[in-house]
C-alpha cells in the first residue's frame, strides 16, 4: 500500500479538520459582511434587520449570532472592511512618483468609483453618517479619506504642485466634500448643452416594439470631473490632463 494511502491527508487529520472548520467559518463571516453591506446600503441602518441579512447571506440566525452578537457589530465590521478596501486603493496611489496634486485628483476619482461600484465601501460611508462612529480612520471612511487627502496635498505643497497660498486642510475638506457630494446628486439624464458639449441633434432610431429607449445618465465620475475642472485653477497651476 502506498504511503499516501496509509497516511490521512492534512484535512483528514484532527488538526486539518480544525483548519477546514476555520476556513468555513471565515467564509461565512465574509458572506455575512457582504450581505450586511447590501442591506445597509439599500435600507440604511435603522431599517436593516438581522433577518434580512441572514436571509440574504443564506445562513441561519444561529450562524449569524455566532459571528455577530448584534446589528451594531455587523455595522462595525462593514465599516472596517470599507476602510480597508478604500485605504488599500489610496495607499497604492500614494506610492506614485507623479506630482502629488495629480495623485490627489486620482484619489478623488478612485473614491467616487468605489462609491459607485463597491457595495461595502458605499455602505460603510453611509453608516458613518447614520450611526455614531468614533473619529477612528480604521472605522470612519470619511476620516480615513480626509487623512489620505490631507497627507497627499501636504506633499503637493512641498513639490509645488499645490499653489503656495492654498490652505492644505481646506483643500482636503473641499475635495472630500466633492467626493461625498457625488453620492447625493441625482442621476439626471445627461444634458450635452449644460455640459458644454452640445452637438447638432442627430435623428434617433425608432426603438423596437416593446423596448424602452435608454437615456445616458450622469454619473458621479462625470460630476466630479466637472467640479474639479471648476476648482482646479484655485488649487494648482498644473495643466489639466
Amino acid at each position: 500500500m502506498r504511503q499516501d494511502e496509509q497516511q490521512p491527508n492534512d484535512k483528514e487529520r484532527p488538526g486539518g479538520r480544525v483548519v477546514v472548520k476555520q476556513e468555513r467559518s471565515e467564509r461565512t463571516r465574509r458572506n455575512l459582511i457582504r450581505a450586511a453591506s447590501t442591506v445597509f446600503d439599500q435600507s440604511g441602518y435603522e431599517r436593516a434587520t438581522l433577518s434580512a441579512i441572514s436571509e440574504r447571506a443564506q445562513v441561519t440566525k444561529g450562524a449569524l449570532f455566532f459571528h455577530f452578537a448584534a446589528k451594531s457589530d455587523l455595522a462595525r465590521a462593514v465599516q472596517t472592511q470599507a476602510c480597508v478596501t478604500s485605504g488599500d486603493a489610496l495607499g497604492k496611489l500614494a506610492r506614485r512618483e507623479t506630482p502629488a496634486f495629480e495623485i490627489a485628483t486620482a484619489m478623488a476619482h478612485t473614491l467616487v468609483d468605489l462609491l459607485e461600484t463597491d457595495t461595502t465601501v458605499r455602505a460603510g460611508a453611509r453608516l458613518a453618517q447614520e450611526i455614531r462612529t468614533p473619529d477612528d480612520p480604521s472605522l470612519h471612511c470619511h476620516i480615513n479619506w480626509l487623512g489620505a487627502l490631507h497627507g497627499i496635498l501636504a506633499r503637493a505643497r512641498k513639490d509645488g504642485s499645490l499653489l503656495p497660498d492654498v490652505d492644505v486642510r481646506a483643500a482636503a475638506v473641499l475635495m472630500l466634500s466633492m467626493i461625498t457630494g457625488t453620492t447625493a446628486l441625482p442621476r439626471l439624464p445627461a444634458d450635452p448643452v449644460a455640459s458644454g458639449t452640445a452637438r447638432p441633434p442627430r435623428p434617433r432610431p425608432t426603438p423596437a416594439a416593446g423596448s424602452t429607449p435608454r437615456t445616458p445618465q450622469e454619473t458621479g465620475t462625470l460630476w466630479l470631473t466637472r467640479m474639479l475642472h471648476l476648482t482646479r485653477p484655485a488649487l494648482s497651476d498644473l495643466p489639466a490632463n
